[in-house]
């Protein structure tokens, strides 16, 4: 087991309680955001502008084309690497370097090397970094490190002033679809989440969007248009997400001159997310999924409506500035039974599981259980063998029940074997 892994990461958790808010008060203000980053950067070395990108953003299914593209990409005889966020389990998911999640001592290593310029960097006088730049810079040193000569890399939140958009013009950007998720930061219509997430897109780059209704779309083409770079739509032709996220994917590695057969093999053999629609038992049959938004959720429910096994008892919690009403509405149309309950580790405030679970009709209530391994037992000691138990609502939740299961110092074990 890593010790040194652990403690960089503890020391660099830490460093949370002095971050900058993110604000979308004015963009002088969120340029800020990427001033910092860019002066981290310089002091080591630029290595963000050691390698090719594909960038990804979009308010569902980033995550998945992110890992697709990885394996299209590894499977081309490229050294690949992609970063994503959150992590679920383990903070080692956010940096997968070919077949593998990074190696603890390489990752300790960057890190360790990003506080000690991020310390210089603040005693100069300059603004810290909030926790996501610093996960970001890691990435870039721990890639160029590795020698990667491709990264797929993930967005935080929209686009445009999000911390991996310092890179240089990516090969392909790609916008999976725009829908209502982080207003409070992105604004309160998808148009204004459209050009949030349409910043991304840099002049002479290959641009891939499966978003295809009017008003956001016309904001993305309007944004390829004054960068000059060329735009396909993938439209959702069977209304399923994951084979659309297949669809964008496929598009993109043609592309960038990716074999039809390398694509192929690699969508068929893409390794799942975790708690993506994840499968972690049966019998009774226990799904975990992270659907953070209205968007997310009403995918996954039809999703499960194909994967059900008998009764479904659902396992419920979210953060506080998500749309709860309408997450709590998709779940009901499926659900024999809710319990709902918070995340206690993670990135912001959770909503308060008895408001949860008024949002549930009385006929599907549980009760409400402030401690979610509490909420966790409940539905297994209930759920026969024959039954379902879906665990959703927020990927924190998802990931601190994922240990029922599976824990870091598993998964680190596995990754040393």
């Amino acid at each position: 087991m890593s010790e040194r892994y652990f403690t960089a990461y503890k020391r660099l958790l830490s460093l949370s309680n002095i971050e900058q808010v993110w604000s979308h008060s004015s963009p002088a203000a969120l340029e800020v955001s990427l001033t910092r980053m860019r002066q981290l950067l310089k002091r080591l070395g630029n290595p963000e502008k050691a390698m090719k990108y594909v960038h990804v953003t979009g308010t569902s299914g980033k995550g998945s084309v992110t890992q697709l593209m990885h394996e299209i990409l590894r499977r081309s005889s490229e050294k690949v690497a992609s970063y994503s966020s959150p992590h679920t389990t383990t903070y080692l998911e956010r940096f997968r370097i070919d077949d593998k999640l990074a190696h603890p001592d390489a990752l300790a290593h960057a890190i360790e090397d990003i506080l000690i310029a991020h310390e210089e960097h603040v005693l100069a006088g300059n603004e810290p970094l909030t926790f996501f730049e610093l996960n970001t810079c890691t990435a870039f040193l721990l890639f160029q490190r590795a020698g990667v000569d491709w990264c797929v890399l993930e967005v935080g939140m929209g686009g445009r002033y999000d911390a991996t958009n310092v890179i240089p013009t990516p090969a392909v950007a790609i916008i999976t679809n725009i829908d209502l998720d982080h207003v409070d930061y992105l604004g309160p219509t998808k148009i204004h989440i459209a050009k949030e997430k349409a910043g991304i897109i840099k002049p002479g780059c290959l641009v891939v969007t499966g978003e295809t209704e009017a008003g956001p779309l016309k904001i993305i083409s309007a944004e390829a248009k004054k960068a000059k770079a060329p735009m396909l739509v993938i439209p959702n032709d069977m209304n399923d997400h994951l084979e659309h996220n297949a669809d964008i994917c496929r598009a993109a590695g043609l592309l960038l001159g990716m074999s039809p057969l390398v694509i192929e093999l690699a969508i068929e053999n893409t390794p799942p997310l975790p708690c993506r629609l994840e499968i972690i038992q049966e019998n009774p049959r226990v799904i975990i999924d992270g659907a953070h938004n209205t968007a997310k959720m009403r995918a996954t429910i039809a999703h499960l409506k194909q994967m059900r096994k008998g009764k479904i008892h659902v396992v419920f919690g979210c953060k506080g500035l998500k749309d709860s009403v309408s997450m709590a509405a998709a779940i009901t149309k499926v659900a024999t039974s809710v319990r709902t309950t918070r995340f206690t580790e993670g990135y912001g405030k959770p909503e308060n599981p008895a408001k949860l679970l008024q949002l549930i009709p009385k006929k599907l209530q549980t009760r409400a259980f402030l401690f979610p391994h509490d909420a966790l037992a409940d539905a297994l000691k209930v759920a026969k063998k024959s039954d379902t138990i879906l665990i959703t609502g927020s990927l924190y939740l998802a990931g601190e029940l994922r240990t029922h299961w599976r824990t870091e110092k598993q998964i680190l074990r596995e990754r040393k074997s």
